[in-house]
């Protein structure tokens, strides 16, 4: 009587791939690229506090932004918000503030609108080098709640000076 480790089997070894942890793999990477493709990125500083809109609708698309904040007097912030402003600006009466391409935060205080003009104008110059539309390059203007209305409009007469039309007011959502 034979025994039955000596016996072959009789049917093939099937040659079947389970292609399931491949199609896991690359839907994490089709994820993981379309989040960090479509990320939108603003620079937002937190010694702001914006007004709430009536109506609004949200940002979809931050490329392009040249983001400017406009700040209110001192004595119209809050005490958090004043100490964030004191600490990024030491105190000398910045009115806006813009950050460059690289996240670098400029303020800029009264008598330095020509300053803001060229750095607008550089910012301009440097989405254009990575084939941004000329279209899409806008201004965000980020304005505290309590912030006159004349630095806004000097803000936006500065970047009409640097070439850029385009204008994005930033709001809060409605409650």
């Amino acid at each position: 009587m034979a025994s039955k480790k000596n016996k072959r089997p009789n049917d093939e070894v099937s040659g079947d791939v389970n292609l399931s942890p491949m199609i896991d793999c690359c839907f994490l990477l089709l994820i993981f690229f379309v989040v960090n493709a479509t990320a939108i990125t603003v620079a937002k500083d937190p010694s702001i506090k914006m007004p709430n809109a009536v109506t609004c609708s949200e940002l979809k698309d931050a490329k392009g932004c040249i983001v400017v904040n406009v700040y209110a007097d001192a004595e119209k912030m809050s005490t958090k918000a004043l100490d964030k402003y004191n600490k990024a600006f030491g105190g000398k009466g910045v009115q806006w503030s813009m950050a460059d391409v690289n996240g670098k935060t400029t303020g800029y205080a009264p008598g330095e609108e020509q300053k803001l003009i060229d750095d607008i104008g550089k910012t301009k110059d440097i989405l254009k080098s990575q084939k941004i539309d000329e279209t899409q390059i806008r201004l965000y203007v980020r304005g505290d709640q309590n912030t006159p209305w004349e630095r806004t409009a000097k803000a936006i007469q500065c970047a009409a000076q640097a070439g850029i039309s385009n204008l994005v007011f930033g709001t809060l959502p409605t409650k």
